[in-house]
């Protein structure tokens, strides 16, 4: 076995499984009840010949995000972190750091020699999962709460991937008064939003409108 993919079986799983995540690969999915998804990922990083170094990441799926983007499609596929709003890096502390004195986003990368640093590099990723990045994150499958997040500046470490505009869209349009979000359309548009978008979010609207 790939010595990343032991340090994944050996100290992620059991912290996410415990967590009611799913795992595929080195993805980790949580789903809310709405269709919205929670995404963590060990992503290796090919910089380092003698050493494993690999990112950790979470990124936060709202369903209308990954309806427009697969508007396509009479029935979209299951989400990926492709269709991300917002994502959060598990930052390693220095001892396990690839580059602990770099500025970010050099700063994220984990690392472990095989086998002398695996184990340490193991228990410190669960320990930043389990103290920092899962409290911080599970939270943000509820919209008004990832809203809040989004609005925060600083924030903690959570970039927000889409403008402010869609944004408020994403996580106020199938919820919040139709009036009040068809408002946050006409502003995105006069901004100069992309059409599709503007014509997907009306669309969704006039539906909720109509009861459909």
């Amino acid at each position: 076995m790939n010595p990343l993919d032991t340090l994944v079986r050996e100290h992620v799983v059991p912290v996410m499984k415990a967590a009611g995540f799913a795992k595929k690969g080195r993805t980790f999915r949580l789903a809310a009840p709405n269709g919205d998804h929670l995404f963590m990922q060990v992503w290796p990083e090919a910089v380092d010949p003698e050493k494993y170094v690999f990112d950790v990441f979470f990124s936060v799926v709202p369903l209308p995000q990954w309806a427009f983007l697969n508007r396509e499609y009479e029935t979209p596929p299951p989400p990926d972190s492709s269709g991300a709003l917002a994502k959060y890096e598990v930052i390693p502390p220095p001892e396990v750091a690839h580059q602990p004195d770099s500025e970010m986003p050099f700063r994220s990368r984990w690392v472990f020699a095989e086998p002398d640093t695996r184990e340490v590099c193991g228990r410190e990723l669960a320990r930043a999962l389990t103290e920092v990045a899962l409290p911080r994150m599970v939270p943000l499958l509820d919209r008004k709460t990832l809203l809040a997040q989004t609005r925060t500046n600083p924030n903690d470490g959570l970039l927000r991937l889409k403008s402010a505009d869609i944004s408020e869209i994403m996580l106020r349009i199938d919820d919040d008064p139709v009036a009040d979000v068809a408002a946050l359309v006409d502003k995105a548009e006069a901004g100069g939003a992309f059409p599709p978008l503007v014509a997907w979010a009306r669309e969704r609207l006039a539906r909720r409108s109509a009861g459909a």
